[in-house]
């Protein structure tokens, strides 16, 4: 496929810079180039972007597609099954697209489910983001989300557990380095240490050397030390990050994807258990004071909404951007968070309109660099060079083959 989006502002670049006069030409599910509105190619489409802005798709670092956004996610996939389970994350994809999403990585799913769809995806079967998934989780006896835990005890199984996801299909490996706060009502705190240094050594040695990237779940600060020191690529939610751990991790270049939204919910949302309720309570003011002392540190950060998780939406990346916005005032530093920085997380040319990088594009009606909020103001959807949905009659709809 290939075409040509005119009469457009283009984000461009690592700095998202305003760029004014260009169309953006895309072919073979790549931007080609960026070309003077006079010099438009003859003989390839034309889409008329009508003065909008366009900007890179959004990319959620931390989903789980299977899960349903409800008080109890778990008890609504025990009661489903598996074919409704994977109806349900087939469902969600399509909710991924319809607010600019057009990358998610998926770290937990039940029985596999996520690599199955992210199959099911590149094999063109069904509509949907691209999805980077890691399958069963890599969890010791009794940890943290068990349902879809992969259980590892010692450096052998640690081994025999990330070459089984591998095998399986997965990109990126997910481990369990802490307890949690919607875990186990009794014998889980999120101040344990789970897996320990060696089983994540093993882990990330591996993983690295089939070329995939590691993220850790961890929330209390031995979990997160063991975590950096083996040498995991991404801390998943680093509640209590300090000092000592920021500079080791701007040492270690180990990203950062911190998940405030999803916490806030568990702490205020009526129908919570009281025992989770009372964890992320106590938890959720360390969270802020962590990401606002160490935003601008040498640490890469990425947006994740841990969607599909307890009162947890799957648009909820807006709501996470959102979130950052209100503690750290800078919308592009923020924006950058759910595109520059992600793609380069992902260590992946997306993430960035630039030459040469995946067609992944949102156009937007206003310039979310102003204001985060514009990014609801969706006029079109491309993603893998194909413009997936439009805006039509006040509805973004799917665009039919």
């Amino acid at each position: 496929m290939e075409f040509v989006i005119s009469n457009v502002q283009l984000l461009y670049g690592e700095e998202l810079d305003c760029k004014k006069g260009l169309a953006l030409w895309v072919k073979d599910g790549l931007i080609k180039e960026m070309i003077p509105e006079s010099k438009l190619p003859a003989g390839v489409e034309v889409i008329d972007g009508n003065g909008g802005f366009l900007a890179p798709g959004l990319i959620d670092l931390h989903i789980h597609m299977m899960w349903d956004g409800s008080l109890n996610p778990v008890h609504t996939s025990e009661a489903e099954g598996y074919e409704q389970m994977l109806i349900r994350a087939v469902s969600n994809c399509q909710t991924y697209l319809k607010h600019g999403i057009t990358t998610v990585r998926d770290i937990g799913s039940i029985d596999d489910i996520a690599l199955h769809v992210a199959k099911g995806i590149k094999r063109g079967l069904i509509k949907g983001p691209d999805v980077i998934a890691s399958g069963k989780t890599l969890t010791m006896t009794g940890g943290h989300d068990p349902f879809w835990a992969r259980f590892v005890d010692g450096k052998d199984e640690a081994l025999k557990g990330v070459r089984e996801q591998i095998f399986k299909g997965a990109e990126v490996i997910k481990v369990s380095a802490t307890g949690g706060v919607y875990g186990r009502i009794e014998g889980e705190q999120v101040g344990h240490a789970e897996l320990s240094l060696e089983e994540q050594e093993v882990i990330c040695k591996e993983a690295h050397r089939f070329g995939l990237k590691v993220a850790s779940h961890a929330i209390g600060r031995d979990g997160i030390l063991n975590s950096i020191l083996a040498g995991v690529d991404t801390i998943e939610h680093g509640h209590f990050l300090d000092d000592e751990l920021a500079a080791l991790m701007e040492e270690r270049n180990t990203a950062w994807i911190p998940t405030l939204f999803v916490y806030k919910q568990i702490a205020t949302q009526d129908g919570i258990p009281s025992y989770a309720r009372d964890k992320a309570e106590e938890i959720v003011s360390i969270h802020r004071n962590a990401f606002e002392t160490y935003f601008n540190r040498n640490i890469l950060i990425g947006a994740g909404s841990d969607a599909g998780s307890p009162c947890t939406s799957h648009r909820a990346l807006l709501d996470e951007l959102y979130t950052m916005n209100a503690i750290v005032s800078d919308a592009k530093k923020v924006l950058k968070t759910a595109t520059v920085n992600a793609g380069k997380i992902l260590g992946r040319d997306v993430g960035q309109i630039k030459e040469g990088y995946r067609a992944n594009l949102i156009l937007l009606k206003e310039n979310p660099v102003e204001c985060l909020s514009n990014l609801e103001s969706i006029k079109m959807v491309v993603c893998r060079g194909e413009a997936l949905m439009k805006h039509t009659n006040e509805n973004l709809e799917m665009i039919a083959e």
